[in-house]
């Protein structure tokens, strides 16, 4: 039996279906079923009472009878401030994710015949730091020692890589998932993962397709059964469930009749896949703008790189319409990469190389000579590959497989608008100078900007953090989120006259700790802001967590 210390998992943490896994004895990845023998776990919550919780297909179910006690989707409000409120007691998004990758720990200790603690959990490619954070204190909320956060296309890449000739090539990854879509460039070598440039829309998944059909079905059905039943939770709950298999069942077959009852009426409806695909045309529109986007992207970034080839991931890309439309658009044949379980495998498999490279650290950080630092290395990689049963090749090839990130959103700071000529007389206008940008390689370089001082006589500057909302947000206000904790002052300061220099300069580094350092130079009066970003505070945190642990999770 693998030592419990060195059993790590991957946890894919989807917006409409979840999948832990983790590296055998074989050194293959392998997903763990759940209580229900499946190897996904629907990403839905019902709060039965105030200290009993169902997860899963279950809790998907009793969203027909219980709808105000049923939260789905939840993903897409990682790094907002929403809260919820269930019998009394206020959750967040971060606590919600908690109780879903609780109760796939529960399943995954179950299959293994172990315990399930420590976790790298994946994040769409397009995911910010805030909604990055989010997820990792869900990961903390929910009991486990979080040893990364990975983006899921570098993970879909681990895993391809692993079971084909993947060397030295350049690969798009097109990830339409439930909930969530991105494309990410991952160039990928024996030695390293490297992503090129990211893009997504964390409002586009599945489901939205999903939504669209049950319209459909129901405009059809009021249409042929003279009855209106859209004030019939139970139907229209049980109406989204039709659509959600119908959706999948048209993947294998040109046309499926559905029949639905409700409001004391009937009506069979014949839906044609051909139909299916003219009404949600547009939906797949949205990808193929953001596909362009991506390569023009990669054109700007590093010119005459060319696709070698497209990963299909997600499983809403099992919809024959999008192959169809990447082959007319582009000329690809893109590949169907286990689109349900590449990411939680691959997370599997960075989350072993991981432990792998901690166990080598400490292993050189002991000192000696170049020698005797290489005999315990070597030492601690047979070590684990006995306690594991896994090769020390294979565990080698892990530990030194390095992966390169890009800064998924931009970050910057708060400026009052001195453009217009009578600006003074007029209210402040701000607006947000982002010195760090989306696609950057992280970590960043330092950037730098010369600000100044606006009024005269001023005796303190206030320096505030923000991070851009979408993928391609401007510099309005609006389309930033401020960041928790990212706000300070230089205070103290002689008054100053008007446009008084402030020298600012910002980093960001491979973990996505953020620091700025801003100085009036006269007096040499600074402040430094370390963040790592976080709409939640450490003691936010620490009250979910003791919430969370008391709360019985089932499926």
């Amino acid at each position: 039996m693998p030592d419990e210390n060195l059993k790590v998992f991957g946890i894919d943490l989807g917006t409409t279906y979840s999948a832990i896994a983790y590296v055998d004895e074989t050194g293959r990845p392998a997903v763990c079923r759940n209580t229900d023998s499946l190897e996904t776990t629907p990403s839905v919550v019902f709060f039965e009472n105030e200290s009993n919780v169902v997860v899963g297909s279950v809790a998907k179910n009793s969203a027909i009878t219980y709808p105000e006690q049923v939260v789905s989707l939840i993903k897409r409000e990682m790094g907002g401030k929403a809260v919820y409120d269930y019998h009394g007691t206020t959750y967040t998004p971060e606590s919600i994710s908690a109780l879903i990758l609780k109760q796939l720990a529960q399943d995954a200790a179950s299959h293994t015949g172990g315990t399930a603690h420590r976790a790298v959990i994946t994040v769409p490619a397009y995911f910010g730091m805030l909604e990055r954070t989010a997820t990792k204190n869900a990961g903390k909320i929910a009991g486990l020692d979080v040893i990364g956060i990975v983006p899921e296309p570098v993970a879909a890449a681990l895993h391809y890589e692993a079971t084909s000739d993947a060397e030295d090539k350049t690969i798009l990854v097109y990830d339409l998932g439930g909930g969530t879509f991105d494309t990410t460039v991952i160039q990928v070598s024996s030695e390293e993962i490297v992503v090129l440039c990211t893009d997504g829309d964390d409002h586009l998944g599945g489901a939205d397709w999903d939504a669209r059909l049950r319209d459909y079905l129901l405009e059809r059905f009021t249409e042929s059964a003279g009855a209106d039943a859209e004030d019939d939770e139970e139907f229209m709950q049980s109406l989204a469930t039709t659509a959600e298999e119908t959706k999948k069942q048209l993947s294998r077959t040109e046309s499926r009749a559905v029949a639905l009852r409700g409001a004391g009426s009937s009506a069979r409806i014949e839906v044609t896949r051909e139909l299916f695909e003219q009404e949600t045309r547009d939906l797949l529109d949205k990808t193929i703008e953001i596909v362009r986007r991506t390569l023009k992207t990669l054109a700007d970034k590093q010119p005459g790189t060319t696709i070698d080839e497209v990963l299909l991931v997600g499983g809403a890309t099992k919809m024959p319409a999008v192959a169809e439309r990447l082959r007319s658009e582009f000329d690809w044949e893109p590949k169907l990469h286990d689109p349900d379980l590449a990411v939680a495998k691959g997370a599997a498999l960075y989350a072993l190389g991981r432990v792998v490279h901690r166990e080598k650290e400490e292993a050189e950080n002991a000192g000696g000579t170049t020698a005797e630092v290489n005999t315990r290395v070597a030492e601690a990689v047979d070590s684990m590959a006995k306690r594991t049963g896994i090769s020390s090749r294979t565990l080698e090839t892990l530990a030194a497989k390095q992966t390169r990130n890009v800064l998924p959103k931009a970050f910057g700071v708060k400026l009052v608008d001195t453009s217009e000529p009578d600006w003074q007389r007029k209210p402040q206008r701000h607006y947000i100078h982002h010195l760090v940008h989306a696609n950057d390689p992280l970590p960043t370089e330092v950037r730098k900007l010369d600000a100044a001082t606006v009024e005269e006589g001023q005796q303190g500057v206030e320096i505030e953090l923000f991070e851009q909302s979408g993928v391609v947000a401007g510099p309005e206000l609006a389309e930033n989120k401020a960041l928790n904790e990212g706000k300070g002052l230089i205070d103290g300061l002689p008054p100053l006259p008007a446009g008084s220099p402030v020298n600012i300069r910002m980093t960001v580094d491979a973990e996505g700790l953020l620091e700025l350092n801003a100085t009036e130079p006269s007096t040499g009066r600074s402040l430094d802001i370390k963040v790592r970003v976080s709409v939640r505070s450490d003691e936010e945190v620490a009250a979910a967590t003791e919430v969370v642990a008391g709360i019985t999770v089932s499926s």
